[in-house]
């Protein structure tokens, strides 16, 4: 989600022009100014029985009774995506912002449509952007704690949530093999980037 979000976004912050860009990407920055845990709050306020959202949708007349938006798995992606939505943003538009416009504008001399240069020069070239993104929201993603715990429901638990409830029934054991299962699995993302494309290539990309 967070991808098929920002993909579009640093598409346009990379097309228009630096001052308009720069602009929006301060609008892009602003989550990383504002504690997690007081946008997770901003979305219990919105997202309750008594929030914003079902007092709009009630003063509509789009339902008669408030919705429960609130502790379920929708408001979980709805918070998540929110604040992982920056660093997915951000590596794409270092790449985006780096690509040589002069093969954009070759491909479309050569006869190709719109959606051709698109698809065969500037997706290709902007993938080193996707799976740094795509790296550092999943492992972010990974060991999540505060967001889950107060907007996801009871279905929806999170490694990290799973090993604070052991600490406090002092099961310490089963904390521990879960710690080492999370451990185990942001390495073993990390190592699947790093043998498919190498983790220093895409990083370089991005930095560029």
């Amino acid at each position: 989600m967070a991808l098929l979000l920002g993909y579009p976004v640093a598409y346009l912050l990379a097309r228009l022009d630096r001052a308009k860009s720069n602009l929006l990407l301060i609008l892009v920055l602003v989550p990383f100014w504002t504690s997690v845990l007081v946008r997770t709050y901003a979305w219990m306020v919105l997202l309750g029985r008594q929030g914003i959202v079902n007092q709009f949708l009630l003063a509509i007349g789009a339902i008669d009774q408030p919705l429960r938006l609130l502790n379920t798995t929708f408001a979980l992606y709805i918070a998540m995506v929110h604040v992982l939505l920056p660093f997915m943003i951000l590596p794409l538009y270092g790449v985006m912002r780096g690509l040589d416009d002069d093969l954009l504008r070759a491909a479309q001399s050569l006869g190709a449509a719109p959606v051709a240069v698109f698809r065969q020069v500037w997706l290709p070239l902007s993938l080193p952007g996707v799976f740094a993104g795509c790296l550092l929201v999943f492992i972010l993603a990974l060991g999540f704690f505060i967001t889950p715990a107060l907007v996801g429901g009871p279905r929806d638990l999170m490694i990290a949530v799973l090993i604070q409830q052991q600490v406090d029934l002092f099961n310490w054991p089963f904390a521990s093999a879960l710690a080492v299962v999370l451990l185990t699995a942001a390495l073993i993302v990390f190592a699947v980037f790093e043998r498919s494309m190498g983790v220093a290539r895409i990083f370089s990309g991005v930095s560029t």
